[in-house]
């Protein structure tokens, strides 16, 4: 059985679960990775910095809402935020997967460069910015300059998208089941084939959702 962990952060004194608040709770033979390790976190009312530089290989499951740059930088466990998060979600993300039950801000997974972030409701703007290899799936909508000066990785919209969609971008893949606002110049629509329909239906499936791919749209940087 994974040892649990509860971390209130209601009765925190305003303390965030940083990756060294989360270490004063290791056993004392533990060496503050939390390798294999249940953490419950109670209290969440859109706090910021919540869980921000956490790596740890268990679970870690937010009952609530959360602020702006919650776990930033996250990496190697699986995390799940009840509630809606603010700005910056996943900023740098490496690995592991992070689940989102309602919206998110804006700047969703900025900078990531590893793992998966599945949001079931809507994003904000500029979701996935410089997105360095991670994976995004957004069931909902996305706002304007989505994928802006990504280099690598995926992002896979259910619904409609905002304007100036991948606006900069040099790397990676757009899918988008509705309708882009507009393009920027700096992508063109592509024939979807085979390999990519695997690849969006295998992102799907490891966010819970089945789906062949055959209805999405994909969008690349220009040729």
């Amino acid at each position: 059985m994974p040892v649990r962990i509860v971390f209130d952060l209601k009765q925190s004194s305003g303390e965030k679960l940083t990756s060294d608040r989360l270490a004063a709770f290791a056993p004392p033979d533990s060496d503050s990775t939390f390798d294999g390790y249940e953490i419950l976190m109670t209290g969440c009312s859109s706090q910021d910095f919540i869980a921000a530089g956490v790596r740890a290989s268990g679970t870690l499951h937010m009952d609530g809402s959360v602020g702006d740059f919650c776990l930033m930088s996250y990496g190697l466990g699986d995390a799940v935020v009840e509630g809606h998060a603010g700005d910056f979600l996943g900023h740098s993300v490496h690995s592991g997967s992070i689940v989102v039950k309602q919206n998110v801000g804006n700047c969703l997974g900025a900078m990531g460069s590893g793992g998966l972030i599945a949001v079931q409701g809507n994003a904000g703007d500029r979701a996935g910015i410089a997105l360095q290899g991670a994976d995004i799936l957004i069931r909902g909508n996305a706002g304007g300059l989505l994928g802006m000066g990504m280099v690598d990785g995926n992002i896979v919209v259910g619904g409609t998208v905002g304007p100036e969609m991948g606006k900069g971008m040099i790397g990676g893949s757009i899918f988008v089941r509705g309708e882009p606002t507009s393009l920027s110049p700096h992508i063109e629509e592509f024939r979807m084939r085979e390999p990519d329909k695997l690849k969006i239906g295998l992102l799907m499936l490891k966010a819970g959702i089945k789906s062949t791919g055959k209805e999405f749209r994909l969008f690349r940087p220009v040729s």
